[in-house]
């Protein structure tokens, strides 16, 4: 029914010319007026559109045979919808005629099924497959069908799949409530049936009529067995062996019976890809000659085994012997050298050589980002490489440096709701400043700590610059605002402790000037903890100006009351007074802040451990840390550390209470795989606390000390998976007493699964850690109670987070007489 199209076309347009000149001859390309244009053999399109594209009109003259024609029918063809297109003579009368447009239109499409696929799916097929309901049915659309499924399964390793098209026709359809059932037959055996049912809203006597001059696309599939590879060999290989050679290709492997993971399927395309791969493999070993002369897929076992032979030149290991610097005045030779990464004698690594040069390499040390980072934007770099002795190259590299840009105009995108100040005081680039690529990352990267924005999109998209003249360029931030206030609700259970956590809210974009509107950066929260059965409650309200005056300069307030009825009986409240700065020196990572602390002290019931009585405490710490990490929400590269100490009474504070405290704590974090939703993160948690005066050890307020154990949701406890709530570290009869000092490491593999709009990721984590009475003889901070496991996280605003670990204790019989066994932690609210 479907015939080559091209063919047709070119058959129709000599016959029709031919068939004029035969036909009237004997008038001699007479001329005629057009009496009338009818048209005959259209189904679904209009005749009087079809008589409008032909371009022939009535009371025109035309000429018989002649262009006219010919140009109609090209201009029918033009349209797609025709398979076979003729202009004649209806009727001649006098000097005039009627002319009759006969087509045949293409088909159309009414449903495409694809019958015996099992190894490639229905929607895999049908992702690729562009053929739609409605559509008019040319033979190309089959056979770029028909090749785009076989290239599916040529993925799959299934080369001898068959793919055979038929055409069924309208035979009869029933209608049943709102279902519809078609029969189709086959348009060239009729014994050959298929029948579809389809669920239609109000089903008509036309919408029966529409189908029955459509079609049923029917590709019937052989799949055939998969083509796996049992053997890979190389000839001309002298300096690498055979499974060196293998482990460069990356989808084609052999069959091995151990690698029960690998079905050893050949893949063409794959196979193409990795030839280029053992390309890359040689030229980093320094053989830029190399080259794949030929290779031959050996096909056995009914073409359902294979033997790959690969036919390879070597040529020699080039080693590098001169590299000679031209046009280069901004930097000496010896620190583009040392950018570059050689040496004489060096192995010619081409894959390096290119990375360090232009880059970009992972840490931005080329040569290029060295150029591009101080303003020479347009900067170029030309190398040639000439061949000095068998195995050895001279590098020659033209450095084209161009102009050095400033920066212009700088302007901020998609911040609908946090005023411009507060974006442009995170920006490290001002217009006048020369251009700098690490200035515009530390940016983007203060921008992504704020967590108002998207983060992933402020690395992907977030900046956009273009030079508005041969030294200026403009740079636009581009941010797209996200919800940054929450809920700080949190919850955790355990059976000692029963519930413990948190509620409250927490606004981080605040704006003291327009509290309604938001956007101001500032820091309102209200925070209301509990824990312990129904006998302990804290309240605390706290604001904080991130930038006083528009400096980098923090100032805020916390105030609190807290009450506790449980094993100890006591009320506390006071306030806090908080100040910080951002550093420059010795780099713009750090921050110092400071804080003064009034508590006012009730202990009724001290348990012989807490002397009893009103006391007065006045503490003053300091805080130095460093941050640089890449996103807040799920870190995957940099550092961070915090070094805190404080003092209550002493020589210089007032108060009842005299006692020092001074914690460190240390993270990392390692990309892995090259990726940012897989990273290490590791840390190192140590504190230490203890008198000014040895004779006053009742006067430690009983939660500065440091518990350890469980998921840290219990009031002032350190988290130690894999163990019960505050079951680490000293005891009396049985009941955590606290100690002055701790140590706590940390690993985890943290894979994230989402980024945005709900952030999720997994863990794997060790850690180990301890708590001890007292500095003594007995202390060892490498003697820790250790434990492994996975978890879970999910953050969602304004909630805050949920997430649960599963924790198996490895030294549980030393920490509470109990078997080790695996650990279920919950918890609600707290951040990553």
């Amino acid at each position: 029914m479907l015939k080559n199209s091209s063919v047709k076309f070119l058959f129709l347009y000599l016959f029709t010319f031919c068939f004029l000149s035969s036909s009237y001859a004997q008038f001699d390309k007479k001329q005629y007026e057009i009496l009338g244009v009818t048209v005959v053999g259209n189904k679904s399109a209009d005749a009087s559109t079809i008589i409008v594209n032909s371009g022939l009109k009535t009371g025109t003259t035309v000429e018989i045979p002649g262009e006219q024609t010919l140009n109609a029918i090209k201009r029918l063809w033009a349209l797609n919808i025709f398979s076979d297109v003729q202009i004649v003579i209806d009727k001649i009368v006098g000097n005039g005629a009627f002319l009759q447009i006969k087509v045949t239109e293409y088909p159309r499409l009414e449903e495409v099924v694809f019958d015996g696929n099992d190894d490639v799916s229905d929607k895999d097929i049908n992702e690729k497959v562009s053929l739609n309901k409605g559509q008019t049915l040319k033979p190309r659309d089959i056979y770029n069908t028909k090749s785009t499924v076989l290239k599916l399964y040529r993925e799959e390793g299934l080369l001898n799949a068959e793919i055979n098209p038929k055409i069924y026709l309208f035979e009869n359809a029933d209608t049943i409530k709102n279902k519809i059932k078609v029969n189709w037959r086959n348009e060239k055996d009729f014994s050959d049936r298929y029948q579809t049912e389809t669920e239609i809203k109000n089903v008509s006597r036309t919408y029966v009529n529409k189908i029955k001059e459509r079609i049923l696309l029917k590709f019937d599939i052989k799949e055939g067995k998969k083509v796996t590879v049992r053997k890979i060999e190389f000839n001309g290989n002298q300096a690498f062996s055979d499974d060196d050679l293998k482990d460069a290709f990356d989808k084609t492997s052999e069959k091995r019976w151990w690698k029960f993971w690998n079905r050893a399927k050949l893949n063409s395309d794959k196979f193409e890809e990795d030839k280029k791969l053992l390309v890359d493999f040689y030229r980093k070993n320094g053989y830029r000659d190399f080259e794949v002369l030929s290779d031959t897929v050996l096909y056995f076992n009914d073409n359902q085994d294979a033997r790959i032979v690969v036919n390879v030149y070597e040529g020699p290991q080039y080693k590098v012997r001169n590299i000679n610097w031209e046009g280069n005045t901004v930097y000496p030779d010896d620190v583009l050298n040392l950018r570059l990464g050689f040496e004489k004698g060096d192995v010619f690594n081409y894959e390096k050589f290119t990375r360090n040069l232009r880059g970009p390499n992972e840490k931005q040390t080329d040569v290029a980002a060295l150029y591009v980072d101080n303003g020479y934007l347009n900067s170029n770099f030309r190398p040639t490489e000439t061949v000095v002795a068998e195995d050895s190259i001279d590098i020659s590299i033209q450095v084209i440096e161009n102009n050095r840009f400033k920066i212009g105009k700088v302007e901020i995108q998609g911040n609908d709701k946090t005023i411009e100040k507060v974006v442009r005081r995170e920006l490290y680039t001002l217009p006048g400043d020369y251009f700098r690529r690490s200035l515009i990352f530390t940016s983007l990267q203060q921008l992504a700590n704020l967590q108002y924005f998207n983060v992933e999109k402020i690395y992907t998209e977030g900046i956009d610059y273009y030079p508005v003249s041969d030294s200026t360029v403009d740079l636009t931030y581009k941010v797209e605002e996200k919800s940054s206030d929450y809920l700080n609700a949190s919850v955790g259970y355990s059976g000692a402790f029963g519930f413990s956590g948190a509620l409250g809210i927490t606004l981080t974009n605040f704006s003291l000037k327009h509290p309604f509107q938001l956007g101001g950066g500032q820091v309102l929260n209200f925070n209301w903890q509990f824990g312990v059965g129904n006998y302990y409650r804290t309240f605390t309200f706290g604001f904080t100006e991130p930038w006083l005056y528009d400096t980098p300069t923090s100032l805020g307030f916390d105030v609190f009351d807290t009450r506790q009825v449980y094993y100890f009986d006591l009320r506390q409240y006071g306030g806090t007074l908080r100040l910080g700065r951002r550093l420059k020196w010795p780099d713009r990572f750090f921050n110092l802040s400071g804080f003064l602390k009034y508590q006012n002290n009730d202990i009724r019931e001290g348990q012989r451990y807490y002397a009893e009585g009103k006391t007065q405490q006045f503490t003053l710490g300091t805080t130095l840390n460093r941050r640089n990490i890449d996103n807040p929400i799920f870190p995957s590269q940099g550092s961070s550390f915090v070094l805190d100490g404080e003092i209550s009474g002493g020589a210089i504070l007032p108060g009842d209470l005299n006692y020092y405290k001074i914690q460190f704590k240390s993270e990392w974090y390692k990309r892995l795989f090259n990726t940012s939703r897989v990273a290490l993160y590791t840390s190192a948690d140590l504190g230490y606390l203890n008198e000014f005066d040895q004779f006053t050890r009742n006067r430690i307020n009983p939660f500065e000390k440091f518990f350890m154990g469980g998921n840290g949701m219990v009031i002032a406890t350190l988290p130690l998976r894999g163990y019960e709530d505050r079951s680490v570290g000293p005891k009396d009869d049985g009941s955590a007493i606290g100690g002055r000092i701790y140590s706590k490491y940390t690993m985890e593999i943290r894979g994230a699964l989402a980024m945005e709009p709900i952030p999720i990721y997994l863990l794997a984590f060790a850690e180990a850690g301890n708590v001890f009475e007292n500095l003594s003889h007995d202390t060892d901070l490498f003697n820790l109670k250790r434990s492994v496991g996975l978890g879970a996280r999910i953050m969602i605003n304004p909630i805050g987070l949920i997430g649960f670990d599963y924790g198996y204790g490895f030294d549980r019989i030393s920490v509470d007489g109990k078997d080790n066994q695996w650990i279920f932690h919950f918890q609600f609210g707290r951040g990553f």
